[in-house]
């Protein structure tokens, strides 16, 4: 697989609560609406976002708060869903690739940080 990404991605196993929206994402009002609570497990992370597995359903282009510690800090951070799909019988290469990991959840989701993670490395997972 081509890497096109802008940041180094560190593979890692790290379980995290979020909430996220639903609705218009144009319409949203983070202060004002209540989100929904899910859980999954981080597979992939980088200074500039991460990518899930878990059981819930969401949208693209909402706003999400992620809730995980790695080994030397923990963190509640925003980000915007940038992608999400189902991985059974998913022919993307990204979703082949994490389709048959250990952790539970039948969807991906791909968050972009709205703040990048200073000094985030591999020691950290």
């Amino acid at each position: 697989m081509d890497e096109k990404r802008r940041y180094q991605r560190f593979p890692c196993t790290i379980k995290m609560d979020f909430e996220y929206y639903e609705g218009d994402p144009d319409e949203i009002d983070t202060e004002t609406t209540v989100p929904i609570k899910g859980k999954g497990v981080i597979l992939d992370m980088s200074i500039g976002g991460v990518f899930f597995v878990t059981n819930s359903r969401v949208g693209i282009n909402v706003p999400i708060n992620l809730k995980f510690s790695t080994k030397r800090q923990s963190y509640n951070i925003r980000g915007m869903v940038i992608r999400t799909g189902l991985l059974k019988n998913n022919p993307s290469e990204v979703a082949m690739r994490f389709a048959n990991t250990k952790a539970k959840g039948d969807s991906y989701i791909a968050v972009e940080f709205n703040t990048l993670i200073d000094g985030l490395n591999a020691g950290d997972m």
